[in-house]
């Protein structure tokens, strides 16, 4: 969904947010004329690639009445008002091609080895009991338990939250949706 985002708005000063001008060039030289033609503002300067359109105006101009000039412009769905969450991108694929591929061929090992095991084992258990092995086996050598780097701590602080904060993650992803 494509929307018009009203980053933030001083007296005399606003900044909206079209991400998608970079790929409509000649959206740039309509919003710019029409934000330009709206009575009370004063300069429109727009950079393409980040989006960004800035519009100095007299302060009897209201961001909302800006950002609603740039929406009917530029054919947007709607405004998103300073601090609003923005809408999920729709054109975003959920996966890209190669993690498609990635995830198929693991899903594929994880069948043979189910298949080789008659049931017994599945990759994620063979993983588990390989890298348990391997931890136990440095152990055994070293003659000391190691302190884990610091990115192996965050990762599984991260990893542990998202495992345990599953349904309310997802509940917070059903909101954005609508």
């Amino acid at each position: 969904m494509r929307y018009v985002q009203i980053v933030h708005a001083l007296p005399g000063r606003t900044r909206l947010r079209y991400r998608w001008l970079r790929h409509d060039p000649a959206a740039v030289e309509h919003v710019a004329d029409a934000l330009a033609a709206t009575p009370a503002v004063r300069e429109v300067k727009i950079r393409p690639y980040t989006g960004s359109i800035l519009v100095h105006h007299d302060r009897e101009a209201t961001s909302p009445a800006l950002a609603e000039v740039a929406r009917r412009v530029l054919s947007c769905a709607r405004v998103v008002d300073i601090g609003e969450p923005t809408p999920l991108d729709p054109d975003v694929p959920k996966l890209s091609r190669i993690a498609k591929l990635v995830a198929t061929a693991f899903r594929e090992i994880d069948r043979e080895v189910r298949r080789k095991s008659g049931g017994s084992f599945d990759l994620g258990t063979l993983a588990t009991l390989g890298f348990f092995g391997a931890g136990a086996v440095d152990v055994a050598v070293e003659r000391e338990i190691p302190i884990p780097p610091w990115w192996n701590l965050a990762w599984w602080g991260y990893n542990t939250f998202i495992i345990n904060e599953q349904a309310e993650i997802a509940a917070v992803g059903d909101q954005d949706a609508r």
